[in-house]
């Protein structure tokens, strides 16, 4: 899979080094979407849009966008985040698409129009000749876009459109929103069913204020956390798929914090992880967080976390 940002003269998207790209010299089957979390939903689109690929000898190929759109037009409707633009890519190159295009949602992207969008980006740019779309999609300027303005479109511009039925799990509609409230509620095992896969991030360990390691809990403090969809509290963890671990997601309301951060303790290890990037796989929410009245209930609290974690992870 080779993955994208469309140059579109915009800034490169956060802190992920994507090739740029102008236009892409190849007929392609398009399924666009922002994927967040890429849940069952997604993988079920990602299947069709594999399949439609090979019956009319076309590439595969994934649109989305970053940031969230909303973080543009809304940024206090903006929703808590399952997944970063790397953890993206990491899942979509597990689904076997041929490409996975990013565009840079910016103030100037936001004012471009409906037409302009299909025919300029999908058609010209990207080779568009399928098109296929979720039950809810619109898109252009101010949201103007709907479906039967698409496949209009694509009448004239030689491109099929299709939208995809909602995807249902024992009867519920799976989507990004169903799974944020899951996580934010510490429904780790039910958000799994919808995930089709288990909730883990992948992302830097960054220097600490050291007050783990001063409880004797040395903990892997992990940046970029401050708006992830997790209920505050502690949680059984894998991390890097071999290591059993325990992890507080929070404040820190006894040292007085206020930024949410995550901070994982693996323990009998020795190692330095600053600086390198480790997965976390959240298995269990074990307890909501809280203040404690001195260091050593809070030590004797996390002595039982630490023991409750090892008991779930087996």
């Amino acid at each position: 899979m080779k993955a994208f940002l469309l140059d579109l003269n915009s800034s490169p998207c956060e802190e992920e080094s994507l090739p740029l790209v102008d236009r892409l010299n190849e007929r392609t089957a398009v399924v666009v979407g922002n994927f967040d979390g890429v849940h069952l939903g997604h993988k079920f689109l990602v299947e069709k849009i594999k399949r439609k690929a090979k019956e009319r000898n076309l590439k595969s190929l994934v649109l989305t966008f970053c940031p969230h759109p909303l973080k543009v037009l809304a940024p206090q409707l903006l929703p808590c985040e399952l997944s970063d633009i790397s953890e993206k890519i990491e899942l979509f190159e597990e689904l076997g698409v041929d490409y996975l295009c990013f565009i840079k949602f910016d103030t100037t992207f936001a004012r471009l129009r409906a037409k302009v969008f299909l025919k300029d980006i999908l058609k010209e740019r990207l080779g568009c000749e399928y098109l296929l779309v979720g039950y809810d999609w619109r898109y252009g300027y101010k949201r103007e876009g709907e479906i039967e303005l698409a496949k209009e479109m694509g009448k004239e511009l030689g491109f099929e459109v299709e939208l995809a039925p909602p995807y249902r799990v024992n009867g519920t509609v799976v989507s990004s929103t169903l799974i944020r409230r899951l996580l934010k509620e510490g429904r780790i095992e039910e958000a799994k069913t919808f995930l089709g896969h288990p909730y883990w991030i992948k992302r830097k360990v960054v220097k600490g204020e050291g007050r783990g390691s001063g409880l004797g809990f040395p903990t892997a403090n992990l940046a970029n956390t401050e708006n992830l969809c997790l209920k505050e509290g502690v949680y059984a963890v894998v991390v890097d798929d071999k290591y059993k671990a325990v992890a507080n997601y929070g404040r820190r309301p006894t040292f007085g914090g206020e930024k949410k951060v995550l901070e994982v303790h693996i323990p009998g290890f020795s190692g330095d992880l600053r600086g390198k990037k480790i997965k976390v796989e959240f298995v269990k929410f074990l307890r909501e967080e809280r203040r404690f009245k001195d260091k050593d209930e809070l030590i004797s609290q996390i002595k039982r976390d630490v023991q409750e974690a090892m008991r779930v992870l087996g």
